[in-house]
């Protein structure tokens, strides 16, 4: 009796580990082949808007309460602000001649209507107020996304360079 008892203690701890793993890969994901693509189609207006100079394709595209941060320090609340700023960023002389390299951007499910976006570019040709030409900048761009009466927005956008080669 003692046998069957110590036995079925370790198949009980075995079994009480077991379901304490995390889940698969697989089972974390929780969003749908249809969110998986209109995020991505949302992260792309980023990439149209820089290529096109033309910041209309983001319109919709953040919450009327998104906060936007960019690598030089600019902060931003609020759709309409933040198209407002990029329609008028996209103008200016100094980012005319840049050209960029697009990864493909990685999204993650972290419920049904939370998502995250990554995605890492690098730009040349990108210059100051002044007119001098900056070094290739490598960037980060990270969305958080929500869906809200089936439709995926942006609610925080966040944009920094990779300042590695400077860090000590």
């Amino acid at each position: 009796m003692l046998r069957v008892l110590a036995i079925a203690g370790i198949v009980s701890m075995f079994v009480s580990a077991g379901s304490a793993q995390p889940a698969s890969p697989a089972a974390r994901h929780v969003g749908t082949a249809e969110d998986e693509a209109a995020i991505r189609t949302i992260v792309k207006h980023w990439q149209q808007t820089w290529d096109n100079f033309d910041a209309s394709v983001l319109e919709g595209d953040y919450a009327d309460d998104a906060d936007w941060h960019n690598a030089f320090g600019v902060k931003i609340q609020g759709s309409s602000k933040i198209v407002a700023y990029m329609t008028g960023m996209v103008k200016r002389p100094n980012v005319q001649g840049r050209q960029t390299i697009w990864d493909e951007p990685q999204i993650r499910f972290i419920r049904s209507d939370v998502a995250v976006a990554y995605r890492d570019y690098r730009t040349v040709g990108h210059k100051t107020l002044d007119g001098k030409e900056m070094p290739q900048r490598n960037t980060h761009g990270t969305w958080f996304l929500t869906k809200d009466a089936g439709r995926w927005r942006i609610s925080s956008h966040v944009i920094y360079d990779d300042n590695s080669s400077q860090a000590p």
